[in-house]
């Protein structure tokens, strides 16, 4: 037993209320005066080892229930007040007891905001390195980006994860309803209750995990299938931890910020897959010709989540059309990309202004179908539509993106799509600074390849005019 100083007030008082005794009657049993029984309590005094031998033996209690911090929410905190920034705060340690017994949330609060401290601290002093050596800070690498370039170069289907996530889903019964199924199963396998929170109740947040309470809080500001996801993720969370944790392994990522920020993509990845299990889900898309929108309906889920799966399915012996695809939000931002066979931005690029997407971002719900055909000659076919931030309260803006789902132009004899008739089509290029098309009305820059022409006599179509 450790021979440092015990401070366990919160945990006696709980003991003895739980057992239904009074100060002096727990004193008595214990042979000591209701005074140091009141200044135990109080954390004013220690709780000697032979008197947590004798709680032990009296009131049949483990010595690790007294002894504290089984969860390591002491020594975190420690750590935490360790630090020359909180230096002289704390006299001595008996209030970290007291606080990760009275108050654990707010202890957790209290580690997650030191660590984001650290965290910020350590990347200053990576860009203050940075600028020292005189390098553009702008296109600096964060650890979402290294994530985001690792999952978009390589094939976006991770087949032990993928299978785990089967297994699971055939453990469920999904046709009884998504939410209630998930709910039962963390209430059931994990003693975790589910409780949805009015929006004024948890403005910030969709989903927050209570370790006090084993109570997991869903905001009200999802829509349906916004809840049943973050179920989803949860639980995967919880069952497939080794699953998820290898699959990281594979993006090989070096920053451990990275590797943290692979391990949510990966669970958001494993969720996918738990909703829309891969056999039944591939097998469906082929009867009902990849037909983006039924399939949402049919499965009772997102077209966004749909989309993002149709991505995945790359199974040997069972592949679907290798579909890649892009979001991007108002402003153009590039959000995500993945592709079953990667995302090919060398030959596709996906920054051209003619892209549909970039029209759909403004036209909610509204499916547009593209042809294009890039300057190597190849043509691909691409679906385009609007999604939307689930929830969100009366005058808040939530965020909105477009999604574009492409294939090689040759599949679309395999779907449904192919019956709709004419179809927007467009040359396009990887992006302005690579792409040589002459006299391009929706030009932003000019090529990098070509010098420019600046004759007064004459006006292009084009912002820039370059030799051919």
């Amino acid at each position: 037993m450790s021979d440092q100083k015990i401070f366990a007030g919160p945990r006696v008082k709980k003991i003895r209320n739980s057992i239904g005794l009074s100060q002096t009657a727990m004193a008595h049993g214990l042979n000591i005066s209701p005074s140091y029984l009141n200044l135990i309590e109080r954390n004013q005094r220690p709780i000697t080892v032979q008197l947590i031998l004798k709680f032990s033996k009296i009131y049949n209690i483990s010595p690790e229930d007294l002894e504290g911090d089984s969860d390591g929410i002491v020594t975190a905190l420690k750590e935490v007040f360790s630090d020359t920034l909180l230096q002289g705060e704390l006299p001595g340690y008996e209030e970290l007891f007291e606080v990760a017994d009275v108050a654990p949330n707010v202890a957790s609060g209290i580690m997650k905001l030191h660590e984001g401290y650290r965290q910020t601290l350590l990347r200053l002093s990576e860009l203050n390195v940075e600028m020292t050596r005189g390098q553009d800070i702008s296109q600096t690498a964060l650890p979402t980006d290294l994530v985001q370039n690792a999952m978009e170069s390589r094939e976006n289907y991770y087949d032990k994860l993928d299978r785990a996530a089967e297994i699971l889903a055939s453990e469920l019964d999904l046709t009884r309803g998504l939410f209630a199924t998930l709910q039962d199963r963390l209430l059931q396998k994990h003693r975790i209750t589910v409780q949805t929170l009015p929006i004024n109740i948890m403005p910030e947040w969709t989903r927050r995990f209570d370790k006090h309470s084993m109570r997991l809080f869903i905001s009200d500001r999802l829509n349906s299938y916004g809840r049943v996801t973050e179920l989803a993720r949860y639980l995967v969370h919880k069952e497939l931890t080794e699953e998820i944790d290898n699959a990281v392994l594979r993006l090989n990522l070096k920053s451990p910020e990275a590797v943290k920020a692979g391990i949510i993509e990966l669970t958001n990845y494993a969720a996918l897959a738990l909703l829309l299990p891969y056999k039944r889900f591939y097998q469906i898309s082929q009867r009902m010709k990849y037909d983006v929108e039924a399939l949402a309906k049919r499965f009772d889920v997102s077209f966004w989540e749909v989309a993002v799966r149709m991505t995945s399915l790359g199974r040997s012996q069972m592949e679907g059309i290798p579909f890649f695809l892009q979001e991007v939000d108002q402003a153009g931002n590039m959000v995500r990309r993945l592709g079953s066979k990667g995302y090919p931005k060398g030959k596709f690029g996906g920054q051209c202004p003619k892209l549909s997407i970039f029209k759909a971002v403004s036209l909610p719900q509204q499916l547009l179908t593209q042809i294009v055909e890039t300057p190597d000659g190849q043509a691909y076919f691409t679906i385009n539509r609007s999604t939307k931030q689930s929830g969100g309260a009366y005058g808040e803006s939530m965020r909105q993106t477009a999604i574009m789902l492409a294939c090689e132009a040759e599949f679309i004899t395999d779907m449904v799509y192919v019956q709709g008739g004419a179809v927007d089509r467009a040359d396009v290029g990887q992006n302005c600074r690579l792409c040589e098309r002459p006299h391009c009305a929706q030009r932003a820059e000019p090529p990098i390849a070509r010098p420019l022409m600046f004759d007064e006599t004459e006006s292009s179509v084009s912002a820039f005019n370059f030799k051919v």
